[in-house]
């Protein structure tokens, strides 16, 4: 085989790896609904701009946003007490499957193997797809369970790559966020953003491709030089 035609199967693509908050579901937004309500009741704004740049754009989570906000550590933990059971209250009531994404999975499954590669704990994943059936899809779901360091690092992708077999120029990431980006970048695997009204795209790294909606991205899978 010459080197040409081998360096031409290696980099085949093989798999799309996705996140699932913001990108299979609608809880990304129903989370930041949750914790904006728990910061009014206790006497302080989050605006959706602290929100997208803090938390999804590098990874901030809700305790350090208060410290920058100089919320009080007791109001703080009170913030986070109140915002967690209501936010686990909406997963049974109000979790959709964001739109095309089921058709997009049922198309890309007859040519890629697809997982997931989540920041949130199993227990959420499973709690949340319990309602959606999207987890068989899945040839593999890596969750916060199964690496130390959270996105932007890149431990959950290598994760997944070390799961999977296979070396990041054969994968494709899926996510919603710059930290999520950030992740897939910095572990070698090129990634489509697909854009929310939480997404501050100004945070992607520049080698990310952009999509409005799921139905976008077989059309810019092609765009990446495979």
């Amino acid at each position: 085989m010459s080197l040409v035609k081998y360096l031409f199967l290696f980099s085949m693509l093989q798999a799309i790896l996705f996140d699932s908050d913001g990108v299979l579901v609608d809880t990304e937004c129903l989370f930041f609904n949750a914790t904006q309500s728990a910061f009014a009741r206790n006497g302080y704004a989050l605006t959706r701009d602290q929100w997208a740049r803090w938390y999804l754009g590098v990874g901030k989570h809700t305790s350090e946003i208060a410290q920058l906000l100089k919320i009080p550590s007791p109001v703080t933990q009170k913030i986070i007490d109140d915002r967690n059971p209501d936010f686990n209250a909406m997963i049974p009531r109000d979790v959709r499957i964001l739109p095309g994404v089921r058709d997009l999975l049922e198309q890309l499954a007859r040519t890629y193997q697809l997982a997931v590669v989540t920041g949130a704990s199993r227990a959420h994943f499973d709690n949340v797809h319990t309602h959606t059936g999207l987890a068989p899809f899945f040839e593999t779901i890596v969750s916060h369970d199964d690496y130390e360091q959270s996105k932007p690092s890149p431990d959950a992708y290598l994760t997944a790559l070390k799961r999977l077999a296979l070396q990041p120029n054969e994968c494709v990431a899926i996510e919603d966020s710059p930290r999520g980006a950030m992740s897939a970048v910095a572990a070698g695997i090129r990634c489509i953003v697909v854009k929310t009204n939480l997404t501050d795209i100004t945070l992607c790294p520049g080698s990310c491709l952009l999509a409005d909606k799921a139905g976008d991205i077989p059309g810019i899978l092609h765009t990446f030089p495979l």
